[in-house]
């Protein structure tokens, strides 16, 4: 799996950003097709792809950045991996 981190983007923002250590791109069709599946896609465009799932909020950018809402930052970070790994694994991540 490809390694990340996650930091707190502000405080205000009540999210966390998953960044990866080395440079990634997300291919957005693919990711709204491997998130389908676990939650819901609210909007794409080729920029961002915003995405519910039961438990989060995420918003998933195609120049690699992921931001995980409204949850503490060992959830994010869980989610992250869960996100991340169905990403890698189904050819989202360049």
């Amino acid at each position: 799996m490809k390694e990340f981190y996650t930091v707190e983007p502000c405080t205000t923002s009540n999210a966390y950003e998953i960044k990866f250590v080395e440079r990634v791109k997300i291919d957005l069709k693919k990711a709204a097709s491997v998130l389908a599946g676990i939650g819901e896609v609210l909007a794409e465009t080729p920029v961002v792809l915003v995405f519910k799932a039961k438990e989060y909020n995420a918003s998933v950018y195609a120049s690699g950045r992921i931001l995980i809402k409204e949850v503490a930052k060992e959830e994010a970070e869980r989610y992250g991996k869960q996100m991340i790994g169905l990403l890698e694994r189904n050819g989202a991540l360049a």
